[in-house]
């Protein structure tokens, strides 16, 4: 789940860099949203885990 969390803040700093409201990164436009995707993918999947072993 900290991988997880960790891919969706680094993810979020890419966007708001993107979208120009932080600046000093410079990556392309789209991959932070991968990044933050994969992020919840993650996060969704441990926790619908940990909700079955009920």
């Amino acid at each position: 789940m900290a991988l997880g969390v960790l891919l969706v803040l680094i993810g979020a700093l890419f966007l708001l860099d993107s979208l120009d409201i932080i600046e000093g990164i410079g990556f392309g436009e789209l991959w932070p949203v991968i990044l933050i995707a994969i992020g919840v993918a993650i996060i969704y999947d441990r926790v619908r885990r940990s909700w079955r072993r009920r």
